[in-house]
């Protein structure tokens, strides 16, 4: 399956992994109109879509993304505080969808990710990188504060104390110095990136997509979420799942003995 996309490529395979491929290399991928215009219309497509079990975001040429596109800068229209606000309120609409998607979210980041480009690989249950990729907060060297809700996320992966120096900074990290923070799943050769990227894929997308889609939403409230309410959404996720014909089966498989509907294990393990 295709659809047409303006500055992106997009195209879910027969297991039903997606692919959204930023495909400007003019720019570095950085965040043209058309290439958030692309992002609204490839989450339309996936989201809630039972045909799609995973999602896999990635870039052409040497960067993942830059981020926002600098040369558009510094016009005084742009720079209105009412309008800057409301574009940065705008994207959020679409990044908490992202955030929030039905179904496994992994980043196959080859080249840059800086500023935006940080923050969509950020979104990403799973960050993969290639050896030459790089990260930058790098929105201080312009004079802003992070954006695009790196706020939230970066702490949450590498923890405060890093992610402040990260932020202050704005230097930039090579992939090795990004894995060792714990941002990373793994650190792979350029040309091992996308089929590890897509075996990975390819194993989650065997799961229950009810279980791992509820499972996602739930966990992404744990760290501001006291224990009560998290025993409140627990409960509930899994009085849903019990009625699911993928749990139905897989106990009626394992009662049986016969071979189970998912096991990570006995499908290879993790890539890294």
């Amino acid at each position: 399956m295709t659809e047409s996309f303006t500055d992106a490529i997009f195209e879910i395979d027969e297991q039903g992994i997606a692919t959204f491929t930023m495909n400007r290399p003019d720019v570095l991928n950085a965040l043209t109109p058309g290439l958030k215009d692309d992002y609204i219309h490839m989450l339309d497509v996936v989201q809630d879509n039972d045909e799609v079990k995973a999602l896999i975001l990635t870039g052409t040429g040497r960067a993942f993304s830059a981020g926002g596109n600098v040369k558009n800068m510094g016009n005084s229209e742009q720079a209105q505080s009412d309008k800057a606000r409301k574009r940065i309120m705008k994207m959020h609409e679409w990044l908490v969808r992202l955030h929030n998607l039905d179904c496994p979210v992994i980043a196959a980041v080859d080249g840059l990710a800086f500023g935006g480009g940080l923050a969509l690989a950020l979104q990403a249950d799973f960050v993969l990188a290639s050896e030459r990729a790089s990260f930058s907060s790098v929105f201080g060297r312009i004079g802003l504060v992070p954006d695009m809700a790196v706020f939230y996320a970066l702490p949450r992966a590498v923890g405060m104390q890093k992610a402040k120096e990260l932020m202050y900074t704005a230097r930039s990290i090579t992939a090795r110095e990004a894995d060792a923070m714990g941002l990373l799943y793994g650190v792979y050769a350029s040309e091992e990136l996308l089929p590890a990227a897509r075996a990975l894929a390819g194993r989650l997308a065997q799961g229950s997509k009810a279980a791992i889609g509820l499972t996602k939403k739930i966990v992404n409230r744990s760290f501001q979420s006291d224990y009560a309410t998290m025993a409140e959404l627990e409960a509930d996720g899994q009085a849903i799942m019990f009625s699911t014909e993928f749990h139905r089966e897989a106990v009626r498989r394992f009662q049986s003995k016969e071979a189970p509907l998912y096991n990570w294990d006995k499908m290879g393990g993790a890539e890294n």
